[in-house]
């Protein structure tokens, strides 16, 4: 499911409303940040809490020692966070005594650390009959650039999770504002740092299985919601293109792939049209997106996108290419995937 941050030095209730709108299940937030004003908490977080609950938001709230502090109640008093209205925790560290795991089950979903579960966790809190079915992980962002996450550390990871049948939950940056105090963007995965997030999120789902992707940054654009939502929902991919004149009709239509994948290409389940003219036989670099002409024979119509970069050729019109920042895209197409190409904004 999809989720957003919000943080109360940038709140923004109207990116609230129009996240949930567009389907975000989850907000996380935290409530130790150090250079965050929290000293009206009281006032805040109530409001901040009911806003969530009316419009479908779970909320997920960082815990650590110092949360603790911040709201005012005693170390490890989980009783008090109960009676301010978490039913949500995630819990930054490691807890290693089950009996306590067990017992904050009876009021709360929980969220792990994905940092700090592992195989031998797993199996030892299942052997003290830890139930897991209202556990997930979450792993943590890095706000410095070249801390995060490689991807295949990340995967790694994920592995235990995966066998055990845990979510898993995990971070794309935001495109909009980037949080606090360092502005480099909030991301698990560091490659994902400079990479816009609806691609990032698509990644995550698509090569890694993760099914909850959380912006994590302050803001995202709608757009980039929206679009990570309908890939979440029924595996539609909004790619940006420009198309030659002769070709806009194909903006905003909804297009299958043919289910036979191929090496190089993506071949789109059209239907091909005869005696198609020769033109604009260009050089075809990964992202073109093409129709094949006359001299193709039967073949004639059928449109492409390229895998790779290839060369001109005579039986291939090039009639348009994918935003640079979107080309990759083409790496996450399967044959169930439903493309919907854009207008480049």
């Amino acid at each position: 499911m999809l989720g957003i941050s919000s943080y109360f030095k940038d709140l923004d209730y109207k990116y609230l409303e129009d996240a949930a709108k567009i389907g975000a299940k989850y907000i996380f937030t935290s409530l130790h940040i150090p250079e965050e004003d929290l000293s009206k908490l009281d006032e805040m977080l109530p409001k901040f809490q009911q806003a969530c609950l009316d419009l479908g938001l779970q909320l997920v709230p960082d815990i650590s020692p110092a949360t603790f502090e911040k709201l005012g109640v005693e170390e490890n008093d989980y009783q008090a966070l109960k009676e301010k209205g978490f039913k949500v925790l995630r819990l930054d560290y490691g807890f290693d005594d089950y009996d306590v795991i067990k017992a904050l089950l009876q009021d709360f979903d929980l969220v792990l650390n994905a940092s700090v579960v592992d195989e031998e966790y797993i199996v030892d809190a299942k052997a003290n009959g830890v139930d897991f079915t209202n556990i997930s992980v979450m792993h943590n962002f890095y706000p410095k650039t070249e801390t995060g996450l490689s991807l295949d550390y990340f995967n790694k990871r994920n592995a235990s999770f995966i066998k055990h049948g845990i979510h898993i939950m995990a971070f794309v940056p935001g495109d909009r504002l980037k949080r606090f105090p360092l502005y480099e963007g909030l991301p698990t995965v560091e490659k994902h740092r400079q990479v816009n997030p609806y691609v990032a999120a698509v990644e995550l789902i698509h090569a890694c299985g993760i099914h909850d992707v959380l912006i994590g940054d302050s803001l995202a654009h709608n757009k980039t919601l929206e679009y990570i939502q309908a890939y979440m929902e029924d595996n539609t991919l909004h790619i940006p293109v420009h198309f030659n004149k002769d070709y806009v009709k194909m903006y905003e239509e909804v297009y299958n792939v043919r289910r036979d994948l191929s090496e190089n290409v993506i071949r789109m389940a059209t239907p091909r049209i005869p005696e198609i003219a020769i033109t604009d036989n260009n050089a075809r670099p990964k992202g073109s997106i093409t129709i094949e002409n006359a001299l193709s024979g039967r073949y004639s119509g059928e449109i492409q996108i390229t895998k790779k970069d290839f060369p001109m050729d005579a039986r291939t019109n090039v009639i348009g290419f994918i935003h640079p920042d979107f080309v990759s895209l083409v790496d996450y197409i399967d044959r169930n995937t439903k493309i919907q190409f854009v207008r480049i904004d």
